[in-house]
């Protein structure tokens, strides 16, 4: 429900901000008075196309903003839309709608003040109000939305059928998935397998072991730098034993070691001095036969070093295909097996899916045309109850159709076998043709009027505005639209623009639209009428010169309004 509307610099309104209610609001005013103005701020929350010369003479920008209320449900296509887009994330009840418009053109669409394109803006809002009378925002106008009003009108009955059709389509589409995992065909899975197989063999043939890279990286840097560590390792042994001068370093340590020896009785430091000096002799002299039994060992060998390599090479081409180490590829080896033995058991498996998915598939479209049978019955009962009441609505000359196509050929979808679109003729002789195609505002309206009639209590959209219905009627006409606004108000909130006494005087709300002109400058003001100025405007509708004649029709036809709208409820 719009809640409230909030407009600046927006056409000739400098500043206005609107309160609404539930139940049917009237606006009316003289002819060029901006009503429509109104209607134009409020299309601009709902997605219509922006334009730069609605910007007030002189502002930068414009700016629209209008607060709906609404009923929160998870499974609702608007807020499953805004969660996706990440608007919003928890439950809300409010939709702060706000649209900028730049005297250089470029809009803004916010919902919640999150930006968002003008194309959701239109989708979401799509299911919160409808504005009829300018073609952009008429839900009928959606092929889409006609088999879910079709379906509607179809009550319980047709609806615990359509339930028990998608049940079971769902569960085909289950199946069609897990046959599709399965592979569609044999040629498909023994091309599976193949592959599988070449990759388990290539990774079983390396017979990797998990260290075995740092081994190896280790021993191809000791065998590259051998030589190195032999001119090392050597020297060392040399210099211990030999000495590059004629006097080997293990020769001097004894030597000085023994001469420790002969003063150490002299003091106990002395005997520390030379037990540490005997030890490191012996400690030096394991060191280098440590030395050398290593250096003996090492063996400069190409040949090893070529096939560290190509063994290192294989490892890295394994890596670059089954991981980013060999504990990597050992691992997706075990994954390649786990697969391999899920393919070759596959075949019973793919059989009995494929068994159980012709059963579905048979009971699918069974089901599918008992739908499309229900559907078939309530066809020729909502044509005859749209024609009774655009009767009512003095289009009785207007023909209404419903194009049922049934199609058995095509893939079954969540409607089944059924495609369901809303035809009309609104003038003698002219064949139907889908709603689509009329031109006449009014007569869209007065068509909408009659479906919301119909599907009052049923429909989910909470806001209905209409604009240019009453055109081309009055009278007895005018009072049966009139009740029936009122009645559709009982269960949506109702914004209607009129030039009709018989339709305001049903109004449970009247704001008053009209031109002032303040410092030479044109404005557009709205305020609202008490109940006696709603005689005096019900007066100037009826007349125009407002007298005690007309005041007192006035009075009498607010007063059989007022009891006409407490038969309907209001919500």
């Amino acid at each position: 429900m719009l809640l409230e509307l909030k407009i600046n610099d927006f056409a000739l309104i400098d500043e206005l901000q609107l309160s609404f209610s539930p139940g049917l609001t009237v606006l009316s005013g003289e002819t060029g008075a901006g009503k429509s103005i109104v209607v134009d701020a409020v299309s601009m929350c709902l997605g219509g196309r922006a334009d730069r010369d609605l910007v007030k003479s002189g502002a930068a920008k414009a700016h629209i903003q209008a607060v709906f209320e609404v009923n929160w449900q998870p499974e609702a296509t608007h807020v499953r839309m805004l969660q996706e887009a990440g608007v919003v994330s928890e439950d809300i009840h409010q939709l702060i709608i706000s649209r900028e418009i730049h005297a250089t053109g470029r809009s803004v669409s916010r919902i919640n003040g999150i930006i968002v394109t003008q194309q959701l803006l239109r989708q979401v809002m799509q299911h919160v109000a409808d504005l009829h009378g300018q073609h952009e925002h008429q839900s009928l106008l959606h092929q889409e939305s006609h088999m879910h009003m079709l379906d509607s009108f179809g009550g319980d009955t047709l609806q615990k059928v359509k339930e028990d059709y998608l049940q079971c389509y769902h569960a085909l589409c289950r199946l069609r998935q897990k046959l599709h995992h399965l592979g569609s065909s044999e040629t498909e899975r023994a091309r599976e397998l193949d592959f599988i197989s070449f990759q388990m063999q290539e990774i079983e043939e390396a017979q990797l072991q998990p260290d075995e890279e740092e081994m190896l990286n280790n021993k191809n840097d000791l065998l590259r730098h051998a030589q190195q560590i032999t001119t090392a390792l050597g020297t060392f042994h040399e210099e211990i034993y030999e000495g590059s001068m004629g006097s080997a370093v293990l020769d001097t340590l004894s030597k000085n070691t023994k001469t420790l020896w002969t003063v150490s009785g002299y003091s106990p430091e002395l005997e520390d001095f030379a037990g540490q000096a005997e030890e490191l002799q012996i400690r030096l002299q394991d060191l280098s036969q440590d030395m050398k039994r290593y250096l003996e060992s090492i063996e400069f060998d190409p040949e090893e070093i070529t096939r560290i390599q190509m063994r290192l090479d294989l490892i890295h081409d394994l890596k670059r295909k089954y991981g980013a180490s060999v504990v990597d590829i050992l691992a997706f080896q075990k994954q390649l097996q786990q697969q391999y033995e899920s393919l070759v058991n596959s075949e019973a498996h793919y059989q009995k899916i494929l068994a159980e998915l012709s059963e579905y598939q048979d009971r699918t479209l069974k089901m599918a045309r008992s739908l499309s049978h229900q559907r078939k019955i309530i066809v020729s009962q909502l044509e005859e109850e749209m024609m009774k009441v655009l009767h009512d609505l003095k289009m009785g000359k207007t023909i209404f159709k419903i194009d049922h196509t049934i199609s058995e050929n095509t893939a079954l979808d969540e409607n089944g076998i059924d495609v369901v679109a809303f035809l009309i003729s609104t003038n003698p002789g002219e064949p139907v043709k889908p709603l689509s195609k009329i031109a006449s505002g009014g007569e869209m309206s007065r068509i909408m009027l009659a479906f919301k009639t119909i599907f009052a209590r049923i429909d989910a959209i909470p806001t209905l505005i209409f604009d240019e219905i009453d055109t081309g009627i009055s009278g007895r006409a005018a009072q049966v639209v009139g009740e029936k606004m009122s009645f559709v108000a009982g269960h949506h909130q109702v914004i209607c623009i009129t030039h009709l006494p018989q339709i305001a005087a049903l109004a449970d709300h009247h704001l008053y639209i009209e031109k002032q002109v303040v410092e030479d400058t044109t404005q557009v003001c709205v305020r609202y009428l008490s109940e006696e100025e709603r005689l005096y405007e019900l007066g100037r509708l009826m007349d125009g010169n407002i007298s005690e004649i007309t005041i007192t029709h006035a009075r009498e036809m607010r007063q059989k309004a007022l009891q006409i709208t407490k038969n309907y409820q209001r919500s």
